[in-house]
C-alpha cells in the first residue's frame, strides 16, 4: 500500500484490530504562560524576544523526556488504544482528496501522524474532542508549506495563519458549518505557539502537542514507545527531517517576523534532527 493511498483507504476500514498499550495515568497539563501578542500578526521585536525566550525555556524542560527516550529508558504505565479510523464525513473526504493534491509525502505523512498523535494525548490527559475537527487540523495544519497554497512573501505573516484561513475556507465552501470550520482555522493558526491550553481549544491544544512531538519530539516520554513505532509503521518518516526543516528555513527567510523565523534562529534545526522518532523509521 503507497503511502498516497493511505488516508483514503483508512478512511474506508479499520486499521486492524484496536491494540492495546500501557501508558501512564492522566497527566496534569502544563502551565502555559498568557500570550502577549495575538498570531494573527507578525511579531514586533519585543513580542520575539517574549517568543524566543518561552520557546528556549520549553525546550531545556522537555529536554530531559526527549534524552530519556533516546536512550530507551523511561516509559509510562497504563492501558489505551488507538482509534481504529479517522472519522468519516463529506468534509473529511474532501480534506483527504485536498490533501492527497497538494502534499509531497513526507509532508503528507506527517499530517496524517498528526492525527494518531493528536487522538493519543487525548486519551492520555482525558481530554474530549471533536474528532472531525482534529482530523481536519492534523491533515491540513501544513498545508501553507505546500507550492499550491503557499502565499507569496509579504502576502501573509505565518504560513500557519494563512494555512488556518486556507483550511476554513475550503471547509465553507465544502458546505461544513461554521464552527467546524472555526475550528480548524485556530487550531491550524495556533500550531505553532510555544504551548497551547486546552481553554484556547482542546482540538488545538492536541494538534499542538502532536504535531510538536512529531517534529522535535515534545513529550515523547508521556506514550509508550510499541504505541509511537506503530504510528511510525503506518505512516513512515522517511525523509522527513530534511523536507521540514527546508521548509523552516524558506518560511524564515521570506517571513521574517514570523513564529517560524524566530524558532529558526533559535535552532531549531537541533531538535528537529535529534528527534528519537527519527530513530523509529529506520528500524
Amino acid at each position: 500500500m503507497n503511502g498516497r493511498g493511505k488516508s483514503r483507504e483508512t478512511l474506508d476500514r479499520s486499521i486492524g484490530p484496536a491494540i492495546a498499550y500501557r501508558v501512564a495515568s492522566r497527566a496534569p497539563h502544563p502551565e502555559v504562560p498568557e500570550d502577549r501578542y495575538r498570531p494573527r500578526g507578525a511579531l514586533d521585536r519585543k513580542q520575539k524576544l517574549d517568543f524566543a525566550r518561552r520557546a528556549a525555556t520549553a525546550q531545556l524542560a522537555g529536554l530531559p523526556g526527549v534524552v530519556k527516550a533516546a536512550l530507551g529508558k523511561g516509559g509510562p504505565s497504563g492501558a489505551m488504544t488507538l482509534p481504529e479510523t479517522p472519522p468519516d464525513s463529506s468534509a473529511t473526504r474532501a480534506a483527504v482528496e485536498l490533501a492527497e493534491s497538494v502534499y509531497g509525502e513526507q509532508l503528507h505523512q506527517h499530517c496524517l501522524r498528526c492525527w494518531y498523535f493528536g487522538a493519543a494525548f487525548a486519551q492520555l490527559d482525558g481530554d474530549r474532542f471533536d474528532p472531525e475537527a482534529l482530523f481536519i487540523a492534523a491533515l491540513l495544519h501544513d498545508i501553507a508549506l505546500t507550492d499550491r497554497c503557499r502565499p507569496a512573501p509579504g502576502q501573509s505573516p505565518c504560513f500557519a495563519v494563512h494555512g488556518g484561513s486556507v483550511a476554513r475556507d475550503r471547509l465553507l465552501a465544502w458546505g461544513a458549518s461554521t464552527e467546524l470550520a472555526n475550528l480548524v482555522d485556530e487550531a491550524i493558526a495556533l500550531h505553532m505557539d510555544v504551548a497551547v491550553d486546552p481553554a484556547q481549544g482542546v482540538e488545538a491544544h492536541l494538534l499542538h502537542a502532536a504535531a510538536h512531538l512529531d517534529v522535535a519530539g515534545t513529550r515523547i516520554g508521556d506514550l509508550p514507545r510499541p504505541l509511537l513505532a506503530d504510528i511510525v509503521r503506518m505512516h513512515p518518516r522517511d525523509g522527513f527531517t530534511g523536507a521540514f526543516l527546508s521548509a523552516m528555513r524558506r518560511e524564515a527567510r521570506d517571513r521574517p517576523d514570523s513564529r517560524a523565523a524566530v524558532m529558526w534562529k533559535l535552532g531549531m534545526r537541533l531538535p528537529v534532527s535529534m528527534n528519537p522518532l527519527n530513530r523509529s523509521s529506520a528500524r
